[in-house]
């Protein structure tokens, strides 16, 4: 699943950003840090491509904040663009951003930081400022800020032909940061980048497979979760559940999953707890939770569908596993005034509809979630 969301930074500022998913329970998550040609086709797809290997990904708009995000072609115009981007903003801001994406992401899973170019910088400043794993290619702006200390596993990337940054850079990354991994490419500035002209197919592999491994180790050792995020290592979703349903998102105590029937807005909201069957085995203080995300949910579908009735329900006679039930009802839908359960048959939504939707909903969750 991909597709735009909006996030909100601790100072107030809404921004939009690009996430795709994985499949199934993911490895771990990555926010994805732009060059300073926006989050363009190139970096949405970077986000693709970790979603194909099994983590979340976010790309924050960072440029947001300065006019707007943008998608810039790899020229000399785009780069002039980028530039003048880049120095309205800076990188004290746009780590409120990365902050916010992070938060998301941690909802589901583990999250590191992985940059290009000014995002490499900033990936760097993730780790040192953040606390988070990082992977930073190419960040020829770092160069002050090398002396801070790392907080995290870090790995960093580097074309030996990279005019933007010279010798005395490495020289002084060695001096302040002799223990950090770093790597060195037979290939100029952007090499990563399949739309460069430096593009190095060879390099960018060898890079890839050692960020991909790199990943997998820093966050599946990464400490544990914060007590705020309510995730319990072991908890994994009913199969009935799972197949008859499309994820959404994670709030703070539930995954959100859109009920796979088209006759129907029908949200359900599973807590992230193993072995949980009733509402009464939960803490106040997650019951409390509780309510307020089917309240969320609620306010959500009464935005999206304007229903003439909500019902909520938790039955659990089938699938034990605690679940809670939020459907938009209608006068005229096939089982008015009765509930739905047994009445006909689902109606699958079709694939381009089922990716609108719930892009739609999970823009109106991200937008009004709980704090």
């Amino acid at each position: 699943m991909a597709g735009w969301i909006s996030l909100k930074a601790a100072d107030g500022h809404t921004l939009s950003a690009w996430m795709t998913r994985a499949e199934g329970r993911p490895l771990g998550a990555v926010v994805v840090l732009q060059e300073v040609f926006g989050v363009n086709r190139h970096i949405r797809w970077v986000c693709e491509q970790f979603s194909a290997n099994g983590f979340d990904a976010l790309a924050p708009c960072l440029f947001d904040r300065v006019g707007g995000n943008v998608d810039l072609d790899y020229t000399d115009a785009g780069i002039a663009e980028g530039r003048r981007r880049v120095a309205e903003l800076a990188f004290d801001t746009a780590l409120l951003d990365v902050d916010a994406a992070k938060t998301l992401l941690a909802r589901r899973a583990r999250v590191a930081a992985v940059g290009y170019c000014w995002g490499g910088t900033l990936a760097f400043l993730a780790n040192t400022r953040l606390g988070m794993p990082a992977v930073s290619y190419y960040g020829a702006r770092s160069l002050p800020y090398l002396a801070e200390t790392v907080q995290a596993p870090i790995l960093m990337h580097f074309g030996r032909h990279d005019p933007l940054i010279p010798q005395a850079f490495h020289d002084e990354l060695a001096k302040q940061q002799p223990d950090l991994p770093v790597h060195f490419y037979d290939a100029g500035h952007g090499f990563n980048c399949n739309e460069r002209a430096d593009f190095h197919a060879e390099s960018a592999a060898l890079a890839w497979r050692r960020s991909l491994r790199f990943l997998r180790e820093a966050l599946a050792s990464d400490g544990a979760l914060s007590e705020d995020e309510g995730v319990t290592p072991s908890f994994e979703l009913d199969a009935r559940l799972e197949r008859d349903t499309i994820p959404l998102l994670d709030l703070p105590l539930c995954q959100v999953l859109l009920m796979n029937d088209s006759r129907y807005p029908w949200l359900i909201l599973v807590p992230r707890i193993a072995g949980l069957r009733e509402i009464l085995e939960l803490d106040v203080a997650d019951q409390q939770k509780l309510m307020a995300e089917v309240v969320l949910v609620q306010q959500v579908i009464s935005q999206l569908f304007e229903p003439e009735k909500l019902n909520v329900g938790a039955l659990g006679n089938v699938v034990s596993q605690l679940h809670i039930h939020v459907l938009g009802r209608f006068s005229s839908d096939a089982a008015w005034p009765g509930p739905v359960w047994g009445q006909g048959s689902p109606v699958p939504y079709a694939p381009g509809v089922a990716n609108a939707l719930a892009k739609s909903l999970m823009q109106a969750l991200t937008a009004t979630g709980p704090e």
